[in-house]
């Protein structure tokens, strides 16, 4: 399989990475400078040399052997990171290289902090969207007013609860028709994907659209390939936390497709599928986890659980979901349901 881009530690010591490095941020700076109308915006990398020397931890987002992107940061005395730094390719602006930059620091760190312009509105955005909320604001001698964001893990600790029929009442509601009764009684299995639509690409209504039979292929080539689907999840969690949900448990979802679970056939008989929004190459937020294992101890409380699995383990060769960076350890140690 083609990895479509990849997020990994980067050593600038490397002069041919550091001359990279240095030609994104000098362009993104000319870009930022603009946005803000704030000229006096300071590099953090004002030669080769320096960013040579630079010896704080650096990720890099790559497309094939392309930088796309840098994220700089230092560790704290207190613990934790502080975010010196994220530029991106003028040229890649809008294509989420930053949010996967920030997603990867993110999946193994507890507390990381930021400083950014209140006016940089994509920034604060974009730090929102990971589950930054603001600590401290303050105005520089010159006006430009800053604030500092702070992210934790685990700061949200979501409480759910199944109604009768089978809907959860915290979730968003978004009825698919593609569903229908099921046969042999209530799900007994649990099967995690993952989705993205566009491929890769995070936010947007596209996953609900998929779901309830209106997704639009003027909105992008890929959805030319999709639009005849019929397909849902029971449920659907974004990167934010957030839950939608689509077909009640009490009925059948289609999710599964052709699939086996112990030699059982047509998974979509007995099981609750949920789609987490992400993909095969990068890891799950933090929030997403909260709520999954939320919605995990509900569902378990109400039906019949006796496994929890992947859609690669029912459809092997098939599907590929939720992939190498879903952390089963974690859910497992808080859900005791075999694979």
């Amino acid at each position: 399989m083609d990895i479509p881009f990849e997020i990994r530690p980067i050593r600038l010591d490397d002069p041919q990475l550091a001359a990279a490095a240095l030609r994104i941020q000098l362009l993104a700076h000319q870009v930022e400078c603009a946005w803000l109308d704030y000229p006096q915006l300071p590099l953090m990398w004002p030669d080769l040399a320096a960013v040579m020397a630079c010896r704080d931890r650096v990720l890099g987002a790559f497309e094939g052997n392309v930088l796309r992107g840098v994220l700089v940061a230092s560790q704290r005395q207190q613990g934790g990171w502080h975010i010196e730094r994220t530029v991106v390719d003028p040229a890649c602006f809008g294509d989420g290289w930053g949010y996967r930059l920030l997603n990867h620091l993110l999946a193994d760190a507890d507390e990381v902090s930021v400083d950014t312009a209140e006016v940089n509105a994509a920034a604060v955005a974009l730090y929102h969207k990971a589950g930054f909320v603001l600590e401290q604001r303050w105005k520089v001698p010159d006006g430009l007013v800053l604030w500092r964001m702070v992210y934790q893990a685990g700061r949200v600790q979501p409480v759910l609860h199944l109604d009768a029929n089978g809907w959860v009442r915290e979730a968003r509601q978004i009825p698919s028709p593609n569903c229908d009764a099921r046969e042999g009684g209530a799900a007994e299995l649990l099967v995690i994907h993952n989705i993205s639509l566009p491929p890769y690409r995070y936010g947007g209504q596209a996953v609900s659209q998929l779901f309830t039979n209106t997704l639009d292929p003027a909105e992008d080539p890929f959805f030319t390939s999709i639009q005849h689907l019929r397909v849902s999840a029971h449920f659907f969690i974004r990167r934010s936390g957030q839950l939608l949900q689509f077909v009640s448990v009490h009925q059948r979802a289609w999710h599964a497709g052709v699939s086996s679970w112990r030699g059982r056939e047509r998974c979509n008989d007995f099981s609750v599928g949920i789609e987490l929004e992400g993909c095969d190459f990068e890891p799950f937020a933090d929030a997403q986890y909260q709520m999954l294992l939320a919605l995990l101890r509900e569902l378990r409380s109400q039906l019949p659980l006796r496994g929890m699995t992947g859609h690669e383990d029912i459809a092997p060769g098939r599907k590929t979901d939720p992939g190498p960076y879903f952390d089963w350890a974690r859910v497992r140690r808080e859900i005791d349901l075999p694979a």
